[in-house]
């Protein structure tokens, strides 16, 4: 038995996310910062895709990484969280990868809290690890009541 995970990398460390929870993989969005509203600091704005207004959220913020420039390997992930399209801001896409379930492993306890909820499991994929994500526990409690408001 095996997974579809879409892998990526932020900072140079690789993340997976269901491929059933990523509905496209944008690239060159534009992006309106947001204004009269209250600030989240891992939410950089907005973008109009097919009609809809959808929030773009930077998971090198949310990582607690610097922003950096959006380049050519730039990709936006549209997923569903909680009911809310949002648009996930990575530095680029790997590709999908079939992995075993027998190479997914159980969060090791040390990690596991409050603030690291979005964390699903993680992977060994080709003796690299990839840390596969919780999309409806990417946002904290304050940014879903903000994004659904």
């Amino acid at each position: 038995m095996s997974t579809k995970q879409t892998v990526f990398r932020v900072n140079g460390e690789e993340y997976g996310l269901d491929i059933m929870d990523v509905s496209t993989v944008e690239k060159d969005l534009k992006i309106i910062k947001l204004s009269n509203t209250p600030v989240f600091k891992n939410v950089k704005g907005k973008t109009n895709l097919r009609g809809e207004e959808i929030p773009v959220y930077s998971l090198r913020r949310k990582f607690g990484y610097e922003d950096k420039e959006v380049d050519d390997e730039t990709r936006y992930l549209i997923t569903n969280v909680n009911g809310k399209n949002i648009a996930i801001e990575v530095d680029n896409v790997k590709g999908i990868n079939d992995i075993q379930l027998s190479d997914i492993y159980e969060v090791p306890s040390i990690i596991k809290c409050n603030r690291t909820s979005y964390v699903k499991s993680i992977a060994d994929v080709d003796d690299s690890l990839v840390v596969i994500l919780d999309t409806n526990n990417i946002l904290d409690k304050e940014e879903t009541k903000a994004l659904q408001a």
